[in-house]
């Protein structure tokens, strides 16, 4: 399992780029839909009552928030020539508002299940855009 316990603090976010495993036929709103619905399953929270708007870009905002925590997608259309964020079109963050879950317990749990399905590419940013965490190959140049 990956630590992110060494990134935690206030204030200490953790930024998920997600992609489909398979980079055939990408369309923004069946992979946020889905992933949304991935997400919400991995944190056995039920994102009933969140949001799902278009913007103007071709994507989609998710939003979602409770006592425990909050939870924003976006699902926007890939970017050719960003190099690995190409790859990963979708930037989720996930901050916990409880006092006895830390925001870096729920990255662990949303990584280890968003990796072990195999079905997604995951990088992971610490709050100074530093990449902390990743299933496939990004390189050295950050």
């Amino acid at each position: 399992m990956t630590d992110f316990t060494q990134y935690d603090g206030y204030k200490q976010d953790f930024d998920f780029h997600v992609g489909p495993a398979r980079q055939d036929d990408f369309r923004s709103r069946e992979f946020g839909d889905r992933l949304w619905a991935d997400v919400s399953r991995i944190l056995r929270t039920p994102f009933d009552g969140g949001t799902i708007t278009p913007d103007s870009h071709e994507g989609y905002n998710y939003w979602f928030d409770n006592d425990d925590l909050s939870s924003s997608l976006y699902s926007g259309p890939r970017e050719p020539g960003s190099g690995v964020l190409d790859q990963v079109p979708a930037t989720l963050t996930v901050i916990s508002r409880s006092e006895d879950v830390a925001s870096s317990e729920l990255a662990e749990r949303i990584y280890a299940g968003l990796t072990a399905s195999d079905d997604y590419l995951v990088v992971v940013f610490a709050h100074n855009g530093m990449p902390t965490a990743a299933n496939f190959d990004i390189g050295d140049d950050w």
